[in-house]
């Protein structure tokens, strides 16, 4: 994907994934009130109503409505043209669905987030 392309969406909102009931369900030790996290629910960003996926075109299922709204946060604040590389949240997102698939991607995705950390 190119670094900038038009932005093509004129509504960003977040719903309940609609994925979200045959999800797999979050298994924690931690009280997940205190994280916000909702233990049954999947949220989603939506682009004019359209679900937003991965490049590979997998589904992106945030744990908490807060971790959607940033990410929404971040699609919105573009301007005319779409700067994917401001898209860090969504970025980090997309490549942790990929681990799934590609066990590979942990150790660069360790490394991707403590440089996006650090600098930002």
């Amino acid at each position: 994907m190119p670094a900038h392309i038009r932005r093509f969406y004129k509504v960003v909102d977040v719903v309940e994934h609609p994925a979200s009931p045959d999800a797999p369900k979050l298994q924690s030790r931690l009280s997940l009130s205190n994280l916000s996290l909702a233990k049954d629910t999947y949220y989603a960003v939506t682009l004019d109503g359209k679900v937003i996926k991965t490049l590979y075109q997998d589904a992106l299922l945030f744990p908490s409505r807060a971790l959607a709204t940033a990410v929404a946060e971040e699609w919105d604040m573009q301007g005319e043209r779409v700067d994917t590389k401001t898209l860090k949240l969504n970025a980090i997102m997309a490549k942790a669905v990929r681990t799934v698939h590609d066990p590979t991607l942990v150790s660069y995705m360790r490394n991707q987030i403590h440089t996006i950390l650090t600098n930002d």
